[in-house]
């Protein structure tokens, strides 16, 4: 280990001992109270607002309602210019807690499906609702005759489960919209595929998203994609999800809950990978979706039509960056476990995972044991900063503990995947700041790898001092400027960041 003092390090080894350390108590999996995430609410929420003519009622207080709607509902419209669909909210009291919110959600409920006419109602239940113990289920059957809309209730009171928890009740709960498959069904989605595990609504129109690529891929082969879900999808292309030939995960994780619910009730297909950066793991995301099209040599055309395209520069990109090592930020940990999968499986480099919670070993677990299985064992290094008080991913602690560990290594062979908001006295890279996308598949591994390429080639050019002091002011503790990362997105060239090494030059200089 290079650099760092002993004192600061909670852990450094491969990602199955910390696996093994987790599973039996030896290591702390719990995140620290200063280290919030979502609760159980806001990522059924996220889930919901990603099913097209859909009205959620969140039955609580008026500021549940609020807080989804602003971070999710209108986001996503306003990316994709999609019309505008309303969350509601009961508003109820104080006198509604003590005598029950029957009465608001009856004619919330009503009021919804004769104003909006929506193809569903959720009914929502947040943390106030659900400690009273409001007969939710009742009500809505009790109504369900009386509007035009179909209508679920959904227990997603925030106390009642972990972030986690929200994204799989959601998914499972919507299965039972879904018609049972038959002969015909089954016959007319015979070519079509589901991608599963979606968190997010409408797409933005103007950018070549990774579910987009995707997409296109699949359609190259000659399939279709009957639904993401929950991406943008409508009440019909749920209902007829379970007839197609497979479904094929996004996210691993939250793509199995709903996928395993599929092939348990309706014996639908279940296509489970990582998240789909780089060669390796996209040709294995699209040959297991081949078996069950019986596609296999179209797949395998696909393959070497797409391979072909990227092959001059790819190779010689991979040729530059082979024995080249990666320090890759941990806090996002699917996409630093499929990152890491990426480097080393396709790019021939080394992988360092730095600071992956010891928490996501549980919230991960199905990513993990497929990382495993297919014979990865990535470096994991914990810093102390990590598990301080503070938000772990954005401190000044880990910042410096990230120097402390580079030391001296070599800025024209080592290389930073994370945030912007980062500045070691290497190269950083930036996933999150690629404007022209995607970065799933093949066009997606060739400009992952040009990016690192450019990184590490333009090593020497320094990184503005200035900005570092408004990221990491002095004797601030937390990263103080995190609107920063959408304005370092927009003005950096593509998604590389520059090393600096000297002080007073602008890195654009």
């Amino acid at each position: 280990m290079v650099g760092i003092a002993n004192e600061s390090v909670v852990f450094f080894g491969h990602l199955s001992e910390l696996y093994q350390l987790a599973k039996e108590g030896k290591i702390e999996t719990k995140l620290q109270g200063s280290h919030t995430r979502p609760c159980k609410f806001w990522t059924a929420m996220k889930i919901l607002s990603g099913i097209k003519n859909t009205v959620v009622i969140a039955h609580g207080p008026s500021g549940c309602a609020f807080g989804v709607k602003q971070a999710y509902k209108l986001t996503n419209c306003r990316n994709s210019g999609s019309p505008y669909e309303s969350i509601i909210t009961t508003n109820i009291d104080e006198k509604a807690i003590v005598y029950g919110g029957e009465k608001e959600l009856k004619g919330a409920i009503l009021e919804v499906d004769k104003k909006y006419k929506p193809d569903v109602i959720f009914v929502a239940t947040s943390c106030a609702t659900g400690i009273i113990g409001d007969y939710v289920d009742a009500i809505v059957n009790k109504i369900k005759p009386k509007i035009n809309a179909e209508i679920m209730a959904i227990h997603c009171e925030g106390f009642a489960g972990e972030y986690r928890s929200g994204f799989d009740l959601v998914f499972r709960q919507i299965v039972q919209l879904m018609d049972k498959p038959d002969s015909e069904s089954r016959s007319k989605l015979a070519n079509s595929v589901n991608i599963v595990g979606g968190k997010m609504g409408p797409e933005r129109t103007e950018i070549e998203t990774d579910v987009k690529e995707l997409r296109r891929l699949i359609e190259s082969m000659g399939a279709n994609v009957n639904a993401v879900i929950a991406g943008n999808c409508s009440l019909e292309e749920i209902k007829q999800a379970p007839s197609v030939a497979v479904n094929c995960t996004l996210c691993l994780d939250l793509g199995y809950a709903i996928g395993r619910e599929m092939l348990d009730q309706f014996d639908t297909p279940l296509n489970s990978t990582i998240l789909p950066y780089g060669i390796s793991a996209t040709e294995r995301w699209l040959r297991e979706a081949a078996k069950h099209l019986h596609m296999e040599n179209e797949a395998e055309k696909l393959i070497k039509r797409e391979y072909e395209a990227i092959r001059i520069e790819f190779e010689e990109a991979k040729k530059y960056l082979a024995g080249k090592m990666a320090i890759v930020e941990g806090h996002d940990a699917i996409k630093s476990l499929s990152i890491a999968h990426m480097l080393e499986r396709d790019f021939g480099m080394r992988a360092v995972i730095y600071n992956f919670h010891p928490w996501s070993t549980q919230a991960r677990e199905t990513s993990i044991d497929y990382l495993l299985e297919t014979g990865l064992d990535p470096e994991i290094l914990i810093t102390k900063g990590t598990l301080a008080f503070g938000k772990y991913e954005a401190m000044v602690q880990t910042e410096n503990e990230l120097m402390e560990y580079l030391g001296d290594l070599n800025p024209e062979t080592t290389v930073y995947f994370g945030s912007s908001m980062s500045f070691p006295n290497i190269p950083v890279v930036d996933l999150n700041a690629i404007l022209n996308r995607p970065r799933f598949g093949y066009r997606g591994a060739l400009k992952v790898a040009k990016c690192i390429c450019t990184a590490l080639e333009y090593s020497f050019r320094p990184r503005s001092w200035v900005t570092k002091k408004m990221v990491f002011p002095e004797d601030s503790g937390l990263c103080s400027a995190q609107s920063l990362t959408p304005k370092l997105a927009q003005d950096l060239p593509d998604c590389t960041v520059y090393a600096g090494r000297e002080r007073g030059k602008c890195m654009m200089s």
